[in-house]
């Protein structure tokens, strides 16, 4: 059946993408008020329909007053009178819902039909509305770039390409002893960034620590040595890193690795990503997300910090605003942090609706992300 979908341009237009994936819309209709016009909503939604859908119109509709409602209805209507049309009505006012649902009546009693669809994300579901009334399951249809598309954003970067992950897998010893021991470790982590810094900064890989590492510290540098990574002896302050992206990997660069190997096995290629920086295309304004994954439609964003926090609730607020800005409703927010951080940065972090993994609570994050992914 060669139906037109109707749908209304959101806020929140992966509820309008969805159920047009899933139910493989060859045809569709996005109807956008003024306020949406304004945010760009209608052109998103196409842009991200564009790979998929051959025909796709986009038509002004005045919801300014009732009697406009009633007249924009009246003529989308009548021009899709003789169709087959499936409504979706997700998106939109009750009242220009209402006006449109009772215009399209019309188009029954001739040799048009009409379905009404309304997605309900919260229950991953797709409720129909016609002579027989059901619900089907929502099938996991959007990919990380469909999830970037719809709100608006490019991918201008990605470093999960081939060689990275070959890179990635030849320290993953190094990045695994850290993250699944963070809570060992603790300020050390930052004696490391310092000269790590130091040495990506100022081109000079030889550098000098205020101190000889011992103990536990002095065994993560003899798994470096052992791995290539570093030149380094137990006893001595100074340390020579093997290349500056390698300094640039015990800066800080090693917890994105860490939450890209845990993210390995769980999902599928092209649904997750580290180190990607978006570009409203827009405006032109960038966001950098360190690690973020798909799955049944959600996103997983999550903020990695390897240095001491002192203050951490304006890197919290930061992220509870990217969540909402590319993820919307459905996304989640992860906050890693490789060493702890306070109650009060703990507090701030529920009240944005962001999971926080802090020093020894990083062996954890592998069993919350098959969780997640299980939810």
């Amino acid at each position: 059946m060669n139906e037109l979908h109707l749908c209304i341009a959101t806020g929140q237009n992966a509820a309008n993408l969805i159920p047009l994936k899933q139910q493989k819309a060859t045809d569709v209709c996005i109807l956008e008020t003024a306020d949406m016009k304004a945010i760009h909503s209608g052109v998103d939604l196409k842009m991200a329909l564009t790979p998929y859908v051959p025909h796709i119109q986009r038509i002004d509709f005045d919801d300014a007053t009732p009697q406009s409602i009633k007249d924009s209805a009246l003529k989308v209507a009548s021009d899709l009178d003789g169709r087959d049309v499936v409504f979706h009505v997700t998106g939109g006012t009750k009242l220009m819902v209402l006006a449109i649902h009772e215009q399209l009546k019309f188009i029954e009693s001739g040799t048009g039909s009409l379905r009404v669809l309304y997605t309900d994300t919260q229950h991953q579901t797709l409720n129909w509305l016609d002579d027989a009334p059901r619900q089907e399951p929502m099938q996991d249809v959007l990919t990380l770039n469909d999830l970037l598309l719809v709100r608006g954003y490019r991918s201008s970067s990605d470093t999960r390409h081939a060689q990275a992950q070959q890179l990635a897998a030849s320290r993953a010893a190094v990045t695994r002893e850290m993250g699944d021991n963070a809570g060992v470790y603790g300020r050390f982590f930052s004696a490391l960034a310092t000269v790590a810094n130091r040495a990506k900064d100022h081109t000079n890989l030889h550098q000098t620590f205020d101190f000889s590492p011992g103990g536990q510290a002095a065994k993560l540098l003899e798994l470096a040595a052992f791995q290539g990574l570093v030149e380094w002896q137990r006893g001595d302050c100074d340390i020579t890193f093997a290349s500056v992206d390698v300094a640039n990997y015990f800066a800080g660069g090693w917890a994105e690795e860490f939450v890209f190997l845990k993210m390995t096995g769980l999902f599928a290629s092209g649904q997750f990503a580290i180190n990607v920086r978006m570009v409203q295309a827009r405006t032109h304004t960038a966001n950098e997300i360190d690690a973020i994954a798909v799955h049944k439609n959600r996103a997983l964003i999550v903020e990695c910090k390897t240095s001491r926090q002192t203050q951490a609730q304006d890197a919290i607020y930061k992220l509870g605003q990217v969540v909402r800005q590319v993820g919307g409703l459905m996304a989640t927010g992860v906050y890693l942090s490789a060493q702890d951080i306070g109650e009060a940065d703990r507090q701030r972090a529920r009240e944005y609706g962001i999971e926080v993994f802090a020093g020894d609570d990083l062996r954890k994050i592998s069993p919350y992300l098959r969780e997640w992914k299980g939810h």
